[in-house]
């Protein structure tokens, strides 16, 4: 067992609120598994994706641990069986996500099994993926007195100290042990190649004759990976594609056969690939098209080589990639009109002294469901709104204080957008800094001084490694000026 999983593991069972940082690899499910065998009521892990769950489930079950998953795609049995033993308590892990825990079917039955622990998996999500793509991600630090005010545990492979900061205000943890070890992974070489849109397939292809598979490459739209995958297919490497529009059951084929041993699959995938996959012997992590951070790309890299071997990450790096990542990051988000719409929309209802849901208040304020829904999460935990037991949504306070509350959330949404752009920033100064790209990335999550690793592309080359690094948070936009709402 490592030092850190030990010392988390004394924390929790010594009933202390824990955020818990490991890299890829270093074993953060044990953090919560031997303190759930040794306590006699539920723990519940709250994860973000179905498949992480069910490879959660199957390791456990193999290990003779009590386990039952929860979410929405059992069936009326497997569900009803699953609630009873919920309803039976003792020694259980239940895992689900965030919308099943806070569902109206399901929520009650949570309550009365009165959990221990509340276990919040890759919980960096709350920070980057709250507001915008998961609400219901926001919602569980609200969540904690209704279940009985459990201690809470927060596990992440990545977080800089500010998104530490942000995750543990957000589920409201008290005193909170922080434990964060650096990303580092010395078998993994990191590389960078600068590209242009024209270039990049030439540079690509040349790369994949030596690249070894396993391997995964990451594309930032649905398009690039449909397309690059047929690209690879007519080349007759063997390739899958995966994404979140595929269906459930070409999705499940492709990954079957990339965890299988007899393939060595190159899977060409969006950020929905990935998380919580156990394949220890991936070879190549290669980014055909930048990330929205570098969170995000340390997340993915590394799933290479969690066996220990040797293995490659490799950004290809065109800045009209970070194009891309500026319109993917205001999708689903609410600008200014639509948060002054949701708010008299809201006023409305209220004078008419009638709750509302969401799909209704949406279609008055004229804005998109998942705004609306973002917005409205994010003013429940300002105090301005309330939901009954029907998920129905009812205005608190006064007009001109739920205009204060928007002015508020302008404010952090402006915030956001600068964080957003620093984000950007901060990927493109690892692609062209001329020192130790991961002492670049040690400095960006936190680490004063990290030393040169002696084997990425900038340390194997003529002085690369004494340049030194600049650090991310002093970097300047060079790159197109961001409209704010």
């Amino acid at each position: 067992m490592r030092r850190e999983q030990k010392r988390a593991i004394e924390a929790v069972l010594a009933g202390r609120d824990t955020l818990c940082v490991l890299p890829t690899g270093f074993g953060k499910s044990l953090v919560y598994q031997v303190p759930a065998v040794m306590t006699r009521r539920p723990t519940i892990v709250v994860s973000p994706l179905i498949a992480l769950m069910r490879d959660q489930e199957l390791a456990l079950r193999k290990k003779n641990v009590p386990v039952v998953r929860i979410d929405g795609t059992l069936r009326v049995q497997e569900k009803r069986d699953a609630l009873e033993r919920l309803a039976r308590g003792g020694t259980l892990v239940v895992l689900t996500t965030p919308e099943t825990l806070q569902s109206e079917t399901t929520r009650a039955a949570f309550q009365d099994a009165r959990p221990w622990m509340l276990c919040v998996d890759e919980a960096h999500c709350i920070s980057e993926w709250g507001h915008d793509f998961r609400p219901a991600y926001m919602r569980l630090g609200l969540l904690r007195p209704l279940l009985g005010h459990p201690q809470v545990l927060g596990l992440t492979a990545t977080a800089t100290p500010r998104v530490r900061e942000d995750v543990a205000g957000r589920l409201k943890l008290e005193d909170p042990l922080v434990i964060a070890t650096s990303p580092e992974r010395p078998n993994l070489r990191l590389e960078v190649e600068l590209v242009t849109r024209a270039s990049k397939p030439e540079r690509v292809a040349r790369r994949l004759k030596t690249m070894r598979r396993p391997a995964i490459a990451y594309c930032s739209t649905v398009a690039a990976t449909e397309g690059l995958a047929r690209t690879f297919q007519r080349a007759h490497i063997p390739s899958a594609a995966y994404h979140g529009r595929m269906p459930r059951a070409e999705r499940e084929q492709a990954l079957r056969r990339f965890l299988s041993p007899r393939e060595r699959l190159l899977m060409v995938a969006t950020s929905a690939f990935g998380m919580g996959i156990d394949k220890p012997d991936i070879r190549t992590i290669f980014h055909y098209q930048s990330p929205g951070s570098l969170e995000q790309y340390v997340q993915e890299s590394g799933r290479a080589g969690r066996d220990g071997k040797p293995s490659l990450c490799i950004l290809f790096h065109d800045e009209d990639d970070l194009a891309i990542q500026e319109h993917l990051q205001r999708q689903g988000r609410a600008h200014a009109g639509q948060l002054r719409r949701i708010a008299r929309a809201l006023e409305a209802w209220a004078g008419a002294a009638r709750h509302v849901s969401i799909p209704d208040l949406a279609l008055s304020a004229g804005a998109p469901r998942t705004v609306t829904r973002s917005v409205c999460t994010q003013l429940e935990e300002l105090g301005a709104l309330e939901r009954d037991p029907r998920r129905q949504i009812h205005l608190v306070v006064s007009s001109r204080e739920l205009r204060g509350r928007i002015d508020e959330l302008l404010a952090r949404m402006h915030t956001r957008f600068r964080e957003d752009g620093e984000r950007l920033d901060a990927v493109r100064e690892y692609a062209s800094t001329e020192g130790c790209r991961s002492a670049f990335l040690r400095r960006y999550f936190g680490e004063s001084d990290p030393p040169a690793c002696g084997h990425c592309d900038r340390c194997g080359s003529p002085g690369g490694a004494r340049r030194g690094v600049r650090s991310p948070n002093r970097s300047r936009r060079r790159g197109r000026r961001r409209k704010h709402a």
